[in-house]
Protein backbone atom coordinates (compact mmCIF):
# COMPACT_ATOMS: atom_id res chain seq x y z
CA UNK A 1 0.00 0.00 0.00
CA UNK A 2 1.39 3.38 -1.01
CA UNK A 3 2.26 5.79 1.77
CA UNK A 4 0.18 8.94 2.06
CA UNK A 5 1.42 12.14 3.67
CA UNK A 6 -0.50 15.30 4.52
CA UNK A 7 -0.21 18.05 1.93
CA UNK A 8 2.23 20.76 3.13
CA UNK A 9 1.82 24.44 2.39
CA UNK A 10 4.39 26.73 0.78
CA UNK A 11 5.05 28.20 4.25
CA UNK A 12 5.67 24.69 5.65
CA UNK A 13 8.18 23.94 2.89
CA UNK A 14 9.96 27.26 3.47
CA UNK A 15 10.27 26.64 7.22
CA UNK A 16 11.67 23.14 6.66
CA UNK A 17 14.12 24.46 4.06
CA UNK A 18 15.47 27.14 6.42
CA UNK A 19 15.89 24.43 9.05
CA UNK A 20 17.85 22.33 6.56
CA UNK A 21 20.04 25.32 5.65
CA UNK A 22 20.83 25.87 9.33
CA UNK A 23 21.81 22.19 9.65
CA UNK A 24 24.11 22.61 6.65
CA UNK A 25 25.69 25.72 8.18
CA UNK A 26 26.25 23.81 11.43
CA UNK A 27 27.88 20.83 9.66
CA UNK A 28 30.23 23.16 7.79
CA UNK A 29 31.80 24.29 11.04
CA UNK A 30 35.01 22.60 12.26
CA UNK A 31 34.30 19.00 13.22
CA UNK A 32 31.12 18.83 11.14
CA UNK A 33 30.34 16.60 8.18
CA UNK A 34 28.11 18.18 5.48
CA UNK A 35 28.15 14.96 3.46
CA UNK A 36 25.92 13.24 5.99
CA UNK A 37 23.06 15.58 5.08
CA UNK A 38 20.81 14.66 2.19
CA UNK A 39 18.31 17.05 0.63
CA UNK A 40 17.21 14.65 -2.09
CA UNK A 41 13.70 14.91 -3.50
CA UNK A 42 10.95 12.54 -2.39
CA UNK A 43 10.79 10.04 -5.28
CA UNK A 44 7.50 9.67 -7.14
CA UNK A 45 6.32 7.00 -9.53
CA UNK A 46 6.70 7.81 -13.23
CA UNK A 47 3.54 5.83 -13.92
CA UNK A 48 1.06 6.68 -11.15
CA UNK A 49 2.74 9.76 -9.57
CA UNK A 50 2.45 8.30 -6.07
CA UNK A 51 5.08 9.36 -3.52
CA UNK A 52 7.49 6.56 -2.58
CA UNK A 53 8.17 6.72 1.14
CA UNK A 54 10.04 4.37 3.48
CA UNK A 55 11.52 2.17 0.76
CA UNK A 56 13.82 2.35 -2.20
CA UNK A 57 12.30 3.35 -5.53
CA UNK A 58 12.74 1.13 -8.56
CA UNK A 59 14.93 2.70 -11.25
CA UNK A 60 14.63 1.45 -14.83
CA UNK A 61 17.72 -0.69 -15.45
CA UNK A 62 17.79 0.27 -19.13
CA UNK A 63 18.00 4.06 -18.95
CA UNK A 64 18.66 4.67 -15.23
CA UNK A 65 16.23 7.57 -15.50
CA UNK A 66 12.60 6.60 -14.91
CA UNK A 67 11.50 5.99 -11.31
CA UNK A 68 8.69 3.55 -10.41
CA UNK A 69 6.96 2.56 -7.19
CA UNK A 70 6.55 -1.09 -8.16
CA UNK A 71 7.24 -3.67 -10.83
CA UNK A 72 3.57 -3.53 -11.79
CA UNK A 73 3.81 0.18 -12.57
CA UNK A 74 6.99 -0.35 -14.58
CA UNK A 75 5.31 -3.09 -16.60
CA UNK A 76 2.13 -1.06 -17.09
CA UNK A 77 4.07 1.96 -18.33
CA UNK A 78 6.29 -0.03 -20.69
CA UNK A 79 3.72 -0.23 -23.49
CA UNK A 80 1.42 2.71 -22.78
CA UNK A 81 2.24 5.95 -21.02
CA UNK A 82 0.02 8.32 -19.10
CA UNK A 83 -2.40 10.66 -20.84
CA UNK A 84 -2.32 8.57 -24.04
CA UNK A 85 1.39 9.13 -24.66
CA UNK A 86 3.97 6.61 -25.81
CA UNK A 87 5.05 4.04 -23.26
CA UNK A 88 8.45 3.85 -21.64
CA UNK A 89 9.51 1.30 -24.26
CA UNK A 90 9.54 4.16 -26.78
CA UNK A 91 11.55 6.51 -24.54
CA UNK A 92 13.96 4.14 -22.77
CA UNK A 93 16.70 4.08 -25.43
CA UNK A 94 16.33 7.84 -25.98
CA UNK A 95 16.58 8.43 -22.23
CA UNK A 96 19.83 6.47 -22.14
CA UNK A 97 21.33 8.86 -24.70
CA UNK A 98 20.08 11.92 -22.83
CA UNK A 99 21.53 10.60 -19.57
CA UNK A 100 24.99 10.92 -21.15
CA UNK A 101 24.69 14.67 -20.49
CA UNK A 102 24.51 14.14 -16.70
CA UNK A 103 28.30 14.52 -16.18
CA UNK A 104 28.26 17.79 -18.15
CA UNK A 105 25.34 19.04 -16.09
CA UNK A 106 27.00 18.10 -12.82
CA UNK A 107 30.35 19.60 -13.81
CA UNK A 108 28.62 22.92 -14.43
CA UNK A 109 27.18 22.82 -10.89
CA UNK A 110 30.29 21.54 -9.09
CA UNK A 111 32.36 24.60 -10.05
CA UNK A 112 30.44 26.53 -7.36
CA UNK A 113 31.18 26.04 -3.64
CA UNK A 114 27.42 25.89 -3.01
CA UNK A 115 26.90 23.31 -5.78
CA UNK A 116 25.89 20.22 -3.78
CA UNK A 117 24.68 17.16 -5.67
CA UNK A 118 22.25 15.11 -3.61
CA UNK A 119 22.02 11.30 -3.60
CA UNK A 120 19.37 11.30 -6.31
CA UNK A 121 21.40 13.65 -8.52
CA UNK A 122 19.25 16.71 -7.85
CA UNK A 123 20.34 20.16 -6.67
CA UNK A 124 18.51 21.56 -3.64
CA UNK A 125 18.41 25.15 -4.92
CA UNK A 126 15.95 26.33 -2.21
CA UNK A 127 18.47 25.28 0.46
CA UNK A 128 21.10 27.55 -1.12
CA UNK A 129 18.62 30.42 -1.10
CA UNK A 130 17.77 29.75 2.55
CA UNK A 131 21.49 29.50 3.38
CA UNK A 132 21.85 33.08 2.11
CA UNK A 133 18.55 34.12 3.77
CA UNK A 134 16.88 34.93 0.44
CA UNK A 135 14.20 32.23 0.27
CA UNK A 136 10.68 33.62 0.39
CA UNK A 137 7.85 35.44 -1.34
CA UNK A 138 7.27 39.17 -0.85
CA UNK A 139 10.12 41.15 0.68
CA UNK A 140 12.95 39.10 -0.78
CA UNK A 141 13.92 41.42 -3.62
CA UNK A 142 15.02 39.76 -6.85
CA UNK A 143 14.71 36.35 -5.16
CA UNK A 144 10.94 36.59 -4.58
CA UNK A 145 9.08 33.43 -5.63
CA UNK A 146 5.58 32.07 -4.92
CA UNK A 147 6.98 28.95 -3.24
CA UNK A 148 4.63 26.35 -4.72
CA UNK A 149 5.51 23.25 -6.72
CA UNK A 150 4.24 24.57 -10.06
CA UNK A 151 7.11 25.75 -12.32
CA UNK A 152 4.79 28.23 -14.05
CA UNK A 153 1.60 30.09 -13.22
CA UNK A 154 -1.35 27.79 -12.70
CA UNK A 155 -4.44 28.73 -14.70
CA UNK A 156 -8.01 27.51 -14.59
CA UNK A 157 -7.65 26.12 -18.12
CA UNK A 158 -4.63 23.98 -17.23
CA UNK A 159 -5.28 20.24 -16.82
CA UNK A 160 -5.21 19.01 -13.24
CA UNK A 161 -2.42 16.70 -12.18
CA UNK A 162 -2.80 13.01 -11.31
CA UNK A 163 -4.64 12.38 -8.02
CA UNK A 164 -1.60 10.78 -6.35
CA UNK A 165 0.80 13.61 -7.14
CA UNK A 166 2.28 15.82 -4.44
CA UNK A 167 1.30 19.42 -5.22
CA UNK A 168 2.09 22.47 -3.11
CA UNK A 169 0.05 25.58 -3.82
CA UNK A 170 1.72 28.96 -4.31
CA UNK A 171 1.85 31.43 -1.43
CA UNK A 172 -1.62 32.92 -1.22
CA UNK A 173 -1.85 36.41 -2.66
CA UNK A 174 1.63 36.41 -4.19
CA UNK A 175 1.90 37.91 -7.66
CA UNK A 176 4.94 38.12 -9.90
CA UNK A 177 5.97 41.72 -10.40
CA UNK A 178 4.34 42.91 -7.16
CA UNK A 179 7.19 45.40 -6.67
CA UNK A 180 6.14 47.17 -9.88
CA UNK A 181 3.01 48.29 -8.06
CA UNK A 182 5.20 50.55 -5.89
CA UNK A 183 6.93 53.74 -7.01
CA UNK A 184 10.52 52.68 -6.29
CA UNK A 185 12.89 50.38 -8.11
CA UNK A 186 15.17 48.04 -6.20
CA UNK A 187 18.86 48.89 -5.85
CA UNK A 188 21.79 46.48 -6.02
CA UNK A 189 21.60 46.11 -2.23
CA UNK A 190 17.81 45.88 -1.77
CA UNK A 191 17.42 43.63 -4.80
CA UNK A 192 20.19 41.11 -4.19
CA UNK A 193 20.17 41.15 -0.35
CA UNK A 194 23.65 39.58 -0.32
CA UNK A 195 27.05 40.53 1.02
CA UNK A 196 28.53 43.37 -1.03
CA UNK A 197 31.34 41.17 -2.40
CA UNK A 198 28.79 38.67 -3.79
CA UNK A 199 26.74 41.21 -5.76
CA UNK A 200 27.28 41.72 -9.51
CA UNK A 201 26.82 45.46 -9.32
CA UNK A 202 25.25 47.66 -11.99
CA UNK A 203 26.41 50.98 -10.53
CA UNK A 204 30.20 51.21 -10.45
CA UNK A 205 32.73 53.34 -8.69
CA UNK A 206 35.28 54.81 -11.10
CA UNK A 207 37.77 52.15 -12.17
CA UNK A 208 35.68 49.15 -11.01
CA UNK A 209 33.75 48.62 -14.25
CA UNK A 210 34.13 45.29 -16.05
CA UNK A 211 36.37 45.20 -19.10
CA UNK A 212 34.80 46.11 -22.44
CA UNK A 213 32.99 42.90 -23.43
CA UNK A 214 34.34 42.98 -26.99
CA UNK A 215 37.84 42.40 -25.60
CA UNK A 216 37.00 39.15 -23.77
CA UNK A 217 35.31 35.88 -24.61
CA UNK A 218 32.31 35.32 -22.35
CA UNK A 219 31.12 31.83 -23.21
CA UNK A 220 30.05 30.19 -19.94
CA UNK A 221 29.62 30.80 -16.21
CA UNK A 222 33.34 30.54 -15.48
CA UNK A 223 34.27 33.26 -17.98
CA UNK A 224 31.35 35.46 -16.89
CA UNK A 225 32.31 35.26 -13.17
CA UNK A 226 35.91 36.16 -14.03
CA UNK A 227 34.82 39.05 -16.25
CA UNK A 228 32.60 40.38 -13.47
CA UNK A 229 35.36 39.83 -10.87
CA UNK A 230 32.87 37.89 -8.80
CA UNK A 231 33.80 35.00 -6.47
CA UNK A 232 32.15 31.66 -7.21
CA UNK A 233 30.72 31.82 -3.67
CA UNK A 234 28.15 34.22 -5.10
CA UNK A 235 24.85 32.49 -5.93
CA UNK A 236 24.20 35.12 -8.64
CA UNK A 237 23.96 32.44 -11.35
CA UNK A 238 20.73 31.21 -9.73
CA UNK A 239 19.03 34.36 -11.03
CA UNK A 240 21.24 35.64 -13.82
CA UNK A 241 20.60 32.58 -15.97
CA UNK A 242 17.59 34.52 -17.27
CA UNK A 243 19.43 37.50 -18.83
CA UNK A 244 22.48 35.46 -19.78
CA UNK A 245 20.28 32.91 -21.52
CA UNK A 246 18.79 35.78 -23.54
CA UNK A 247 22.38 36.74 -24.39
CA UNK A 248 23.06 33.17 -25.52
CA UNK A 249 19.92 33.11 -27.67
CA UNK A 250 20.60 36.48 -29.32
CA UNK A 251 24.33 36.03 -29.89
CA UNK A 252 24.95 32.33 -30.46
CA UNK A 253 21.60 30.79 -31.38
CA UNK A 254 19.99 33.50 -33.52
CA UNK A 255 23.15 35.49 -34.27
CA UNK A 256 21.29 38.81 -34.46
CA UNK A 257 23.93 40.66 -32.44
CA UNK A 258 27.23 40.14 -30.67
CA UNK A 259 29.76 41.78 -28.33
CA UNK A 260 32.18 42.45 -31.20
CA UNK A 261 29.60 43.48 -33.78
CA UNK A 262 29.09 47.16 -32.96
CA UNK A 263 31.34 50.16 -32.36
CA UNK A 264 31.34 53.76 -31.20
CA UNK A 265 30.81 54.86 -34.82
CA UNK A 266 28.25 52.18 -35.67
CA UNK A 267 25.69 51.42 -32.94
CA UNK A 268 22.93 48.84 -33.25
CA UNK A 269 19.27 49.27 -32.31
CA UNK A 270 18.02 45.87 -31.14
CA UNK A 271 14.30 45.20 -30.65
CA UNK A 272 13.59 42.03 -28.63
CA UNK A 273 10.24 40.52 -27.65
CA UNK A 274 10.32 38.34 -24.53
CA UNK A 275 7.29 36.03 -24.32
CA UNK A 276 6.00 34.31 -21.20
CA UNK A 277 7.67 36.41 -18.49
CA UNK A 278 6.65 35.44 -14.94
CA UNK A 279 9.31 35.34 -12.21
CA UNK A 280 11.43 37.60 -14.44
CA UNK A 281 9.12 40.49 -13.47
CA UNK A 282 10.66 40.37 -9.99
CA UNK A 283 14.16 41.02 -11.33
CA UNK A 284 13.89 43.40 -14.28
CA UNK A 285 17.08 45.36 -13.42
CA UNK A 286 19.10 42.15 -13.85
CA UNK A 287 18.50 42.34 -17.61
CA UNK A 288 20.87 45.32 -17.53
CA UNK A 289 23.55 42.66 -17.85
CA UNK A 290 22.71 42.64 -21.57
CA UNK A 291 23.80 46.28 -21.85
CA UNK A 292 27.15 45.37 -20.29
CA UNK A 293 27.59 42.29 -22.47
CA UNK A 294 26.69 44.03 -25.76
CA UNK A 295 28.75 47.23 -26.19
CA UNK A 296 27.41 50.08 -28.35
CA UNK A 297 23.93 48.57 -28.51
CA UNK A 298 20.55 50.17 -27.80
CA UNK A 299 18.28 47.40 -26.61
CA UNK A 300 14.50 47.64 -26.44
CA UNK A 301 12.89 44.68 -24.68
CA UNK A 302 9.14 44.21 -24.49
CA UNK A 303 7.75 41.59 -22.12
CA UNK A 304 4.53 39.71 -22.90
CA UNK A 305 2.48 37.17 -20.98
CA UNK A 306 -0.37 36.54 -18.59
CA UNK A 307 1.65 37.72 -15.57
CA UNK A 308 2.59 40.91 -17.45
CA UNK A 309 -1.04 41.59 -18.37
CA UNK A 310 -2.15 40.98 -14.78
CA UNK A 311 0.35 43.28 -13.07
CA UNK A 312 -0.07 46.13 -15.58
CA UNK A 313 -3.82 46.06 -15.16
CA UNK A 314 -3.43 46.44 -11.40
CA UNK A 315 -1.22 49.51 -11.80
CA UNK A 316 -2.01 52.47 -9.57
CA UNK A 317 -1.20 56.14 -10.00
CA UNK A 318 2.53 56.89 -9.71
CA UNK A 319 3.45 53.19 -9.67
CA UNK A 320 6.17 51.78 -11.90
CA UNK A 321 3.63 49.57 -13.66
CA UNK A 322 1.56 52.65 -14.59
CA UNK A 323 4.33 53.63 -17.01
CA UNK A 324 3.41 50.60 -19.07
CA UNK A 325 -0.11 51.97 -19.55
CA UNK A 326 1.45 55.20 -20.80
CA UNK A 327 3.66 53.29 -23.29
CA UNK A 328 6.76 54.30 -21.36
CA UNK A 329 9.60 52.00 -20.30
CA UNK A 330 9.24 50.67 -16.77
CA UNK A 331 13.01 50.35 -16.44
CA UNK A 332 16.02 51.91 -18.19
CA UNK A 333 19.76 51.50 -17.80
CA UNK A 334 22.86 52.88 -19.47
CA UNK A 335 26.15 51.05 -19.13
CA UNK A 336 29.35 52.99 -18.31
CA UNK A 337 31.08 54.74 -21.21
CA UNK A 338 34.03 52.41 -20.81
CA UNK A 339 31.65 49.47 -21.38
CA UNK A 340 30.20 50.92 -24.58
CA UNK A 341 27.44 53.17 -23.19
CA UNK A 342 24.79 50.66 -24.23
CA UNK A 343 21.19 51.30 -23.25
CA UNK A 344 18.40 49.02 -22.14
CA UNK A 345 14.72 50.00 -22.10
CA UNK A 346 12.18 47.50 -20.79
CA UNK A 347 8.52 47.80 -21.74
CA UNK A 348 5.57 45.75 -20.49
CA UNK A 349 2.74 44.97 -22.89
CA UNK A 350 -0.30 44.83 -20.63
CA UNK A 351 -3.15 45.28 -23.12
CA UNK A 352 -3.34 41.58 -23.98
CA UNK A 353 -2.34 38.32 -22.34
CA UNK A 354 -0.69 36.88 -25.42
CA UNK A 355 1.64 38.01 -28.19
CA UNK A 356 -0.17 38.56 -31.48
CA UNK A 357 1.35 40.14 -34.58
CA UNK A 358 -2.05 41.55 -35.52
CA UNK A 359 -2.15 43.82 -32.47
CA UNK A 360 -2.01 47.55 -33.32
CA UNK A 361 0.91 47.83 -30.91
CA UNK A 362 2.97 45.55 -33.15
CA UNK A 363 2.11 47.30 -36.39
CA UNK A 364 5.43 48.53 -37.76
CA UNK A 365 7.16 47.21 -34.64
CA UNK A 366 8.50 43.94 -35.99
CA UNK A 367 11.10 42.61 -33.55
CA UNK A 368 14.65 41.67 -34.49
CA UNK A 369 14.26 38.58 -32.32
CA UNK A 370 11.67 36.77 -30.22
CA UNK A 371 12.77 34.71 -27.22
CA UNK A 372 10.86 32.38 -24.93
CA UNK A 373 12.82 30.97 -21.96
CA UNK A 374 11.47 27.69 -20.53
CA UNK A 375 8.81 27.92 -23.23
CA UNK A 376 6.96 24.61 -23.34
CA UNK A 377 5.97 25.24 -26.96
CA UNK A 378 3.54 22.32 -27.15
CA UNK A 379 2.25 22.68 -23.59
CA UNK A 380 0.56 26.08 -23.99
CA UNK A 381 -1.84 26.68 -26.92
CA UNK A 382 -0.92 30.38 -27.13
CA UNK A 383 2.46 29.42 -28.58
CA UNK A 384 0.84 28.01 -31.72
CA UNK A 385 0.09 31.45 -33.15
CA UNK A 386 3.63 32.64 -32.36
CA UNK A 387 5.07 29.61 -34.12
CA UNK A 388 2.97 30.20 -37.25
CA UNK A 389 3.68 33.95 -37.38
CA UNK A 390 7.42 33.55 -36.95
CA UNK A 391 7.58 30.90 -39.63
CA UNK A 392 5.48 32.77 -42.18
CA UNK A 393 7.19 36.13 -41.55
CA UNK A 394 10.64 34.57 -41.09
CA UNK A 395 11.13 36.33 -37.74
CA UNK A 396 14.11 35.04 -35.71
CA UNK A 397 12.67 33.04 -32.81
CA UNK A 398 14.44 30.89 -30.22
CA UNK A 399 13.45 29.23 -26.96
CA UNK A 400 14.85 27.19 -24.13
CA UNK A 401 13.41 24.04 -22.62
CA UNK A 402 14.10 22.33 -19.32
CA UNK A 403 15.03 18.98 -20.87
CA UNK A 404 16.65 17.90 -24.11
CA UNK A 405 13.93 15.29 -24.55
CA UNK A 406 11.24 17.98 -24.28
CA UNK A 407 13.01 20.06 -26.90
CA UNK A 408 13.20 17.07 -29.25
CA UNK A 409 9.51 16.26 -28.84
CA UNK A 410 8.61 19.86 -29.58
CA UNK A 411 10.98 20.00 -32.54
CA UNK A 412 9.22 16.96 -34.00
CA UNK A 413 5.81 18.53 -33.36
CA UNK A 414 6.53 21.85 -35.10
CA UNK A 415 5.94 20.56 -38.66
CA UNK A 416 2.72 18.97 -37.41
CA UNK A 417 1.51 22.22 -35.87
CA UNK A 418 2.11 23.90 -39.23
CA UNK A 419 0.39 21.07 -41.07
CA UNK A 420 -2.62 21.35 -38.78
CA UNK A 421 -3.00 25.05 -39.62
CA UNK A 422 -2.31 24.82 -43.34
CA UNK A 423 -5.82 24.00 -44.61
CA UNK A 424 -7.26 27.06 -42.88
CA UNK A 425 -4.41 29.34 -43.95
CA UNK A 426 -4.54 28.07 -47.52
CA UNK A 427 -8.30 28.59 -47.77
CA UNK A 428 -7.88 32.06 -46.24
CA UNK A 429 -5.73 33.04 -49.20
CA UNK A 430 -2.17 32.70 -47.87
CA UNK A 431 0.21 32.15 -50.76
CA UNK A 432 3.51 33.24 -52.20
CA UNK A 433 6.35 34.16 -49.87
CA UNK A 434 4.47 33.70 -46.57
CA UNK A 435 3.33 30.20 -47.52
CA UNK A 436 6.80 29.36 -48.76
CA UNK A 437 8.33 30.52 -45.47
CA UNK A 438 5.78 28.51 -43.53
CA UNK A 439 6.50 25.26 -45.33
CA UNK A 440 10.21 25.55 -46.11
CA UNK A 441 12.45 22.91 -44.50
CA UNK A 442 14.01 24.01 -41.21
CA UNK A 443 16.49 22.33 -38.92
CA UNK A 444 15.44 23.39 -35.37
CA UNK A 445 18.88 22.76 -33.80
CA UNK A 446 19.02 21.93 -30.07
CA UNK A 447 22.05 22.64 -27.88
CA UNK A 448 23.21 22.50 -24.25
CA UNK A 449 22.94 25.99 -22.78
CA UNK A 450 26.21 27.01 -21.04
CA UNK A 451 24.25 29.68 -19.14
CA UNK A 452 21.57 27.36 -17.79
CA UNK A 453 20.70 27.60 -14.13
CA UNK A 454 23.21 25.34 -12.37
CA UNK A 455 21.85 22.08 -11.01
CA UNK A 456 19.25 19.43 -11.73
CA UNK A 457 15.64 20.31 -10.89
CA UNK A 458 14.06 18.48 -7.98
CA UNK A 459 11.89 16.08 -9.97
CA UNK A 460 11.03 12.82 -8.25
CA UNK A 461 9.93 10.68 -11.19
CA UNK A 462 12.75 11.15 -13.73
CA UNK A 463 16.49 11.69 -13.51
CA UNK A 464 17.05 13.01 -17.02
CA UNK A 465 19.05 16.26 -17.24
CA UNK A 466 16.33 18.79 -16.50
CA UNK A 467 17.19 22.37 -15.50
CA UNK A 468 15.73 25.86 -15.99
CA UNK A 469 16.92 27.21 -19.35
CA UNK A 470 18.70 23.91 -19.87
CA UNK A 471 18.67 23.53 -23.64
CA UNK A 472 18.34 26.06 -26.45
CA UNK A 473 16.39 25.53 -29.65
CA UNK A 474 16.33 27.76 -32.70
CA UNK A 475 12.81 27.75 -34.10
CA UNK A 476 13.30 30.29 -36.89
CA UNK A 477 16.71 31.60 -37.85
CA UNK A 478 17.89 34.31 -40.16
CA UNK A 479 18.31 33.57 -43.87
CA UNK A 480 21.96 32.73 -43.39
CA UNK A 481 21.11 29.99 -40.89
CA UNK A 482 18.19 28.30 -42.63
CA UNK A 483 18.00 25.93 -45.57
CA UNK A 484 17.16 28.23 -48.48
CA UNK A 485 15.03 27.73 -51.56
CA UNK A 486 14.78 30.82 -53.81
CA UNK A 487 11.20 32.07 -54.22
CA UNK A 488 9.50 35.23 -55.40
CA UNK A 489 6.36 36.79 -53.95
CA UNK A 490 4.15 35.48 -56.73
CA UNK A 491 5.38 31.88 -56.62
CA UNK A 492 3.29 29.37 -54.65
CA UNK A 493 4.79 26.89 -52.23
CA UNK A 494 6.16 23.77 -53.97
CA UNK A 495 3.32 21.25 -54.33
CA UNK A 496 5.37 18.41 -52.84
CA UNK A 497 5.98 20.34 -49.60
CA UNK A 498 2.36 21.46 -49.34
CA UNK A 499 0.89 18.02 -50.05
CA UNK A 500 3.19 16.36 -47.52
CA UNK A 501 2.13 18.76 -44.80
CA UNK A 502 -1.55 18.57 -45.71
CA UNK A 503 -1.44 14.78 -45.48
CA UNK A 504 -0.13 15.03 -41.93
CA UNK A 505 -3.22 16.89 -40.81
CA UNK A 506 -5.34 13.76 -41.23
CA UNK A 507 -3.55 12.06 -38.34
CA UNK A 508 -2.76 15.00 -36.13
CA UNK A 509 -4.58 16.59 -33.22
CA UNK A 510 -3.31 19.48 -31.12
CA UNK A 511 -5.10 18.03 -28.09
CA UNK A 512 -2.23 15.66 -27.52
CA UNK A 513 0.22 18.52 -27.26
CA UNK A 514 -1.57 20.80 -24.79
Amino acid sequence: MLNKIPMPTAADITRMTYKGAEQLRSEQRPGGDPSKLDFATVPTCYNCDASIMGRKPLICAGCRSAVFCSKNCHTANWKAGRFGTQGHKFFCAKNKVHMEKVPQLQALLKQFPWGRIETDGTFAEPVVRAYHNVLGAEGFGYWSIPGGSNPHLKHASDPSGPPGALRVDDTKGFEHGYMLLSDKLLTDETGWKLEKRLIPRLIFELGTEPELASKVDIVDWDSWYKWRNLPKESPAALLLHYPLTVYQLLVNVLQVTGPKRNSLESRQALNVHYIGAEVELNMLPLFSELALLLPHTDIKMTFFGIAVHSIVNKAKKNSIAMKAKQNEPVYTYTSPTSCGASTLSIFLHGDHENWDLRLPFLSGNKPDAIVGPNAGLTSYPAWQFVILCCHSDNMPFAVTEYAEQSAELQRDALPQIIAHALPHLHSAGMNGLELHNLTRPREYPIAFNPFQRPGQRNLGSVRLPNVPNGFTMRVVGNDGQEITHPVSTGVPVPASDLNELLQKTEQFSLNGLD
